[in-house]
């Protein structure tokens, strides 16, 4: 699913969630109207919409948990990716006040790093995937920066400081990757799913006389519906179109230190 929706922008893809949802909607409300009539809620309509005040409530609940988790994950590694950004700024600075030859060997080295990550590791992210030559470089500037024998006081310090903005570099490095996993399980959608089913389904049994307004209250239900699971979809994946986090933090590196 994400998949197909990657080629559409978000407003393209809240149109055709509105769309499908709606139509599906008045589908099975026109099923309902025709082929169980003898249930519909003729004359038991205010019970009905007792039960359908208390299914809407648990089913809005439930949405809404779900809705704010996935918002919430997503910010979160929305967040870790500028975090990370300036982490990997930080290690870049400090080894700017090391001696040469190593302090260029290490620049270059982190230059050709943020280049993977942005140009093979990034379209990766979606399936929770690191890509192999940035792996290894930053595998690289970690072992590089270990190996390094500071002289006197004044580089132990900055070496002591160094290593731990790297070890704090490498952990936001792996949140970020597993950040790309999808926050809602398969048993959270099957519930999300059977819920809206059953509810739309409990709807159409009202015997509203006018089947242009049960019609026109179905599809409003519809449509709603669809705005929150495209929303859902859309950001239960942080790293894949349409809605996908950039990797501008790290382009902006690049930027930066070319000036610099």
């Amino acid at each position: 699913m994400i998949n197909f929706l990657s080629c559409f922008s978000p407003f393209s893809a809240a149109v055709l969630f509105v769309f499908i949802f709606v139509a599906i909607s008045l589908a099975c409300l026109y099923l309902v109207k025709n082929s169980f009539k003898s249930f519909l809620f003729n004359e038991v309509t205010d019970y009905g919409q007792i039960f359908a005040s208390a299914i809407g409530v648990m089913f809005a609940l439930i949405l809404t948990f779900v809705a704010v988790a996935t918002w919430q994950n997503y910010n979160k590694v929305d967040d870790d990716v500028i975090k990370e950004a300036n982490s990997l700024h930080n290690v870049y600075r400090n080894l700017g006040a090391y001696p040469e030859p190593f302090r260029s060997e290490m620049h270059e080295i982190i230059r050709r790093y943020v280049q993977y990550v942005i140009q093979d590791e990034w379209p990766k992210q979606a399936m929770a995937l690191q890509d192999e030559n940035a792996h290894r470089l930053i595998t690289r500037i970690n072992a590089g920066v270990l190996s390094f024998s500071p002289s006197d006081n004044r580089e132990m310090a900055l070496h002591q400081e160094t290593l731990r903005i790297v070890s704090e570099y490498r952990g936001l490095r792996h949140d970020r990757i597993i950040g790309g996993r999808p926050n809602i399980t398969a048993s959270m959608w099957i519930t999300l799913i059977g819920g809206t089913i059953i509810y739309l389904i409990f709807l159409c049994f009202f015997d509203i006389p006018c089947f242009k307004h049960h019609a026109f209250m179905i599809g409003m239900f519809g449509a709603f519906v669809a705005l929150v699971y495209c929303l859902l979809i859309i950001y239960n994946f942080p790293f894949t179109d349409p809605g996908a986090i950039s990797s501008e933090p790290f382009q902006k590196l690049l930027e930066y230190w070319e000036i610099d």
